[in-house]
């Protein structure tokens, strides 16, 4: 991507470059980068694309750099302001590439400090991520986030009828991924585990859930 952004340039076409640009930022921040470099980088690239006008670019880059200070506890309510910002943008312009990024890295904060009802409402309103991501490796991500806030949410329900609701929906989102991972996608199969594994809990199954977990850490160390 960092070659492709260079090509672009020394072809003139600045709009490809930056796109190659900001798809290495996404990149560095889903193999888990330190955030702090991450962030300097994420600067450096928005002072960039200012200078180029590149508009709609930027504003992609400008969410990961606000999902990325949000993650580090930098300027949380301001962070929360724009993420919200951009969502009305998004709605109000038929932006739906955008909504589907802002509600990504949303979830991806929630899930991360254990808010589970702020993240069960990000998935309910964000609707069928994956219609408008086809072959992104965002809605795989997505997809995993999905069912595991489903089945947090069902752990967590005092209500019978809303844990058996929350667990349809993650067991739903589950065979998604079981999909994949029959299909010969090895790059999901940890995520399955760890579904499997919270489902056990959620059964009661403690001595399943602990398999799975292990088994979790032993693919994802592997693949």
């Amino acid at each position: 991507l960092l070659k492709g952004y260079q090509v672009g340039f020394e072809m003139g076409d600045t709009g490809r470059a930056c796109w190659c640009l900001m798809g290495r930022m996404y990149h560095l921040f889903f193999i888990s980068l330190a955030l702090d470099s991450i962030q300097k980088e994420l600067e450096a690239a928005t002072h960039v694309l200012t200078q180029l006008k590149q508009d709609g670019t930027q504003v992609f880059i400008i969410l990961l750099l606000t999902t990325v200070k949000k993650r580090r506890g930098l300027d949380a309510e301001a962070c929360d302001d724009i993420m919200d910002s951009m969502l009305a943008t998004a709605a109000s312009t038929r932006a739906f590439d955008m909504a589907v990024y802002v509600n990504l890295m949303k979830l991806e904060v929630f899930v991360l400090f254990q808010e589970w009802e702020e993240a069960i409402d990000v998935v309910q309103k964000a609707g069928n991520v994956r219609l408008l991501l086809p072959s992104s490796f965002n809605s795989v991500r997505y997809t995993f986030l999905e069912a595991l806030t489903y089945l947090k949410a069902a752990q967590s329900s005092a209500s019978g009828s809303k844990k058996k609701q929350m667990e349809k929906c993650g067991q739903k989102t589950i065979q998604i991924i079981r999909g994949w991972v029959k299909n010969g996608n090895v790059n999901v199969v940890h995520y399955l585990y760890i579904l499997d594994a919270e489902l056990a809990v959620l059964n009661g199954k403690n001595k399943k859930a602990k398999e799975s977990f292990n088994a979790a850490i032993t693919t994802s160390s592997r693949n």
